[in-house]
């Protein structure tokens, strides 16, 4: 790696978001390092770029998480900017709310992210820079239908990005939170309502890619949708839950 050249390491990279992120600051000339548990799609998003490393990881597995951050330390290289969007899904509300679903889902949306940050924010305190990047989602502003298990993961994430916010600020350390709304993914293929402002993950990268490049803590798209949840979350209970009535498709 040439010396001057920046490192992005990106958690989830194996299909949606985590690829066309990936493929994005590759050609921005970025080093990339890319993980997931699926270690062949990995390898086929590597196949014809040779600035890609490929680094296997299961989120859920707290030795894993710890010895790839070791690696990456040890090897002299810490990532100048970690993106995290690791996410599992399981659409519907009480037909799909079960102690399974909801434990899988937290494990690798909410404490894989608490994993990362955990290993990784005192080796960036001590190098003195660096930047962590949590993809969260629109739909952790406000309980939604259909979202009972991934609804709160984000939720959770939002809530801890803000929580820790300062404690990067204090070391000079950049966090941001990216709340995306829609984006046509192998999750969201699942989902058998009407899908608003509909994005590619194409389009999601750039508004990702260009947002980091600013800093900014906050990180969301599209604009129109963001702006209707913001509203939203603001509503009385009275106002809110007629809306979420209609919203529902049962």
């Amino acid at each position: 790696m040439a010396e001057h050249q920046k490192l992005v390491w990106i958690i989830g990279a194996s299909s949606g978001i985590g690829a066309s992120l990936a493929q994005l600051y590759a050609r921005s000339g970025w080093r990339v390092a890319v993980s997931a548990r699926n270690e062949q799609k990995l390898k086929e998003l590597a196949q014809d770029a040779t600035q890609f490393d490929v680094v296997p990881l299961d989120v859920t597995d707290s030795g894993q998480v710890a010895a790839v951050i070791q690696q990456f330390h040890d090897g002299g290289k810490l990532p100048d900017l970690t993106v995290y969007c690791s996410g599992l899904y399981y659409p519907g509300g009480i037909d799909v709310l079960t102690e399974e679903h909801s434990v899988a889902s937290m494990d690798t949306n909410y404490f894989g992210a608490v994993r990362v940050i955990e290993k990784l924010f005192p080796l960036l305190k001590e190098r003195g820079n660096g930047h962590i990047a949590i993809i969260s989602s629109l739909s952790g502003y406000c309980g939604l239908p259909e979202a009972a298990c991934y609804g709160p993961t984000k939720a959770a994430l939002i809530n801890l990005c803000e929580s820790l916010k300062p404690d990067f600020d204090r070391v000079g350390l950049e966090l941001s939170l990216v709340n995306p709304g829609f984006v046509k993914t192998p999750m969201t293929d699942k989902n058998t309502f009407a899908m608003p402002f509909l994005l590619t993950p194409e389009q999601a990268a750039k508004d990702i890619y260009e947002g980091l490049q600013r800093n900014s803590f906050e990180v969301y798209f599209p604009f129109r949708l963001g702006a209707i949840m913001k509203v939203l979350r603001m509503l009385p209970y009275a106002l809110y839950f007629p809306v979420m009535r209609r919203m529902s498709k049962r």
